[in-house]
């Protein structure tokens, strides 16, 4: 796929870490955006013990908010994985801390990791979760079903990486997306201060129309679900970043507002996608 980044579309800051500026560029065939200039290291960027998905450390309000939030969503996952994978080979790629992982193994379901941080590798292997450092150790054709938990946004190659999981799904596997949505009213709402941007971690930035743009050629996408617990989680942590007065009761009035907007436009905060490919 030919992507050309030429149209501008936002300026805003690393308001998590660093504050430095980067710019967004979309590209106007397919609406997916990019960060701009992509850091030739991104490992700094994740270093802070408040970057929530790498540890689970952290006794903050905001993180124990996370915290709370990811055992509900985790119930969720779990559900749907299940509801999919059937008996299948399941792989979590971006698996964090090992979660998912470790709650698929207690379902009963062969479940498997790949996180690329050492950090939460450490973690993970703490809480008994061994997870692989590489995709490379895996034969082609191992899995009836990949998850991607808000991990493609990191990525940076998107194309490598859908060819990648072409090559270790079985033909009619199942790729599980969930990725932020810059369509959504909390988006529009807080503007360069949005959470879900989150650069220069999150690369590329996408709507409904991107995903189908680069995965409909070699899947189906079979069903799209809201995520309704992170409009609230986003929206207090963009409030944080505006500086308002009052951004956790701030962030959950527009978290709660963003998700009934999202009932006639279909528009949430974040998105689950449930592709199947094509052969």
């Amino acid at each position: 796929m030919n992507l050309n980044f030429s149209k501008h579309f936002l300026t805003l800051n690393d308001y998590f870490l660093t504050q430095e500026k980067f710019e967004l560029y979309q590209d106007l065939n397919t609406e997916l955006i990019k960060t701009t200039p992509p850091p030739k290291e991104l490992d700094p960027y994740y270093e802070s013990e408040d970057y929530l998905s790498h540890d689970d450390t952290a006794t903050s309000f905001f993180a124990r908010c996370y915290n709370f939030a990811k055992g509900f969503n985790l119930k969720s996952k779990t559900s749907l994985i299940k509801e999919f994978a059937l008996n299948g080979r399941v792989l979590d790629i971006g698996a964090g801390v090992g979660d998912l992982v470790g709650a698929l193994q207690n379902c009963g379901i062969e479940g498997t990791g790949f996180e690329p941080s050492a950090k939460a590798r450490l973690v993970a292997q703490e809480k008994g979760i061994d997870l692989h450092a590489s995709l490379e150790v895996f034969d082609p054709h191992s899995f009836d079903l990949i998850s991607m938990y808000h991990v493609l946004e990191h990525v940076p190659d998107v194309e490598k990486q859908k060819e990648k999981i072409l090559e270790l799904l079985q033909p009619n596997g199942v790729l599980i997306l969930a990725l932020p949505n810059y369509k959504s009213f909390d988006a529009k709402f807080y503007g360069k201060y949005w959470a879900g941007y989150d650069v220069p971690r999150h690369l590329f930035h996408f709507n409904k129309k991107a995903v189908r743009s680069l995965f409909e050629k070699d899947f189906e996408i079979i069903k799209m679900k809201p995520m309704w617990f992170d409009s609230f989680y986003v929206s207090i942590l963009s409030s944080r970043y505006k500086k308002s007065l009052f951004p956790f009761f701030s962030g959950m009035f527009i978290g709660l507002l963003s998700n009934l907007m999202a009932m006639s436009t279909k528009e949430p905060s974040s998105i689950t996608y449930i592709l199947k490919k094509r052969f």
